[in-house]
């Protein structure tokens, strides 16, 4: 059952409820295009376990023993987590409602127009002017964020790339770590000898590492054909008849892949045609807001079988939404969204990627 939205006045439920956080958490290309599995209400922590089984054939014999020793015994479920936990950030904007009085006109009460007066539609449409900002932030948050803000001493970015945590057009995106952090994380981790990795580390790969399949950055269309024939043959046989295995790329990388392929003498489309969005019978998704040079490849949807998830949660319960005066004395309002959020990847050794984005030595 949905909680209740507390405007000022007006109770919103139900249906409005739903729509606002189809706005909040899925009104982005990332969701849209169907590569991310939200996870809503994990107020402070959602584990991803991972269970793995090795070797369990042996001779017949009549009575069996547990054949191996040390990490090579047989027999023997693995067990890991991986961990959702949603970091606190903000949405907040003042305004004073008498601008929007022409726009309002036909909703208005008779006598001074009174905000909470108003049918809740036009506040909620309102609420989508605001909310449509933050969409674009989440969904570069998603792949680009990094919790603490960008830290050039831990990961070397690409010639004009995007610096992960740094600045979007709503904000920081600082508060959780992102696709490509996580990514990144997880080869810093594997590429660490097996006795010289912590606890963090042991438990960062045991649910699987991460597949490089090339570091440099993607200049020409012949380049990103290469990096994908790349990342095709870097992909394990059982992997790749996986329903939901998708290619994930920038619109920069995509134009400069059509272009080239339009360009051969062997046409795939006509120049005022787009190619299809495709390789090796799997789907190439365009997306805005990921991190230059970069190619990903692994099960994204949105069900739980999906490579990338996303937690989601209200700090408050009744009033996720504030909508009120700024003040007694004062004809200015404000909304206030308090909101939580985390980004992890699940089964890295399923996700197979490019990136010019490096580890700092």
């Amino acid at each position: 059952m949905m909680a209740s939205i507390n405007f000022a006045g007006n109770i919103y439920s139900g249906e409005v409820l739903e729509d606002l956080l189809v706005y909040t958490a899925q009104g982005n290309d990332t969701y849209q295009e169907g590569l991310i599995h939200i996870k809503p209400g994990v107020q402070k922590k959602f584990t991803l376990p991972h269970v793995s089984l090795n070797k369990i054939i042996q001779d017949n014999v009549a009575t069996p023993t547990t054949q191996g020793a040390g990490s090579d015994t047989n027999n023997q479920y693995s067990y890991s987590e991986r961990y959702l936990e949603p970091s606190d950030f903000m949405v907040y904007v003042q305004f004073n409602p008498r601008e929007f009085e022409d726009l309002w006109r036909p909703f208005q009460p008779e006598g001074p127009l009174v905000f909470r007066d108003l049918n809740p539609t036009v506040q909620a449409k309102m609420l989508h002017l605001l909310i449509d900002k933050k969409d674009q932030y989440l969904n570069d948050s998603i792949w680009c964020s990094k919790k603490g803000g960008v830290d050039d001493d831990a990961i070397t970015t690409p010639t004009e790339g995007t610096k992960l945590g740094s600045d979007d057009a709503a904000g920081p995106m600082k508060y959780f770590d992102g696709f490509l952090a996580r990514v990144l994380t997880n080869l810093k981790a594997s590429a660490k000898e097996s006795r010289s990795r912590s606890e963090v580390d042991k438990n960062e790969v045991a649910s699987g590492e991460v597949i490089l399949a090339g570091d440099t950055e993607l200049t020409t269309g012949e380049q990103v054909e290469k990096a994908l024939y790349a990342i095709w043959k870097k992909t394990p046989k059982k992997l790749r008849k996986k329903k939901g295995m998708k290619f994930v790329m920038s619109w920069e990388l995509w134009d400069l892949y059509d272009e080239y392929l339009s360009a051969k003498d062997s046409k795939y489309s006509e120049n005022t045609d787009e190619n299809r969005h495709r390789f090796k019978g799997k789907t190439i998704k365009v997306i805005d807001g990921l991190p230059e040079h970069s190619i990903f490849f692994g099960n994204f949807t949105t069900e739980q079988d999906s490579c990338l998830w996303m937690a989601v949660d209200y700090a408050t319960d009744q009033e996720s939404v504030k909508v009120m005066p700024l003040q007694n004395n004062s004809e200015e309002w404000f909304f206030q969204m308090r909101m939580k959020v985390d980004v992890n990847i699940a089964l890295p050794g399923e996700i197979i990627v490019w990136t010019a984005y490096k580890n700092a030595a």
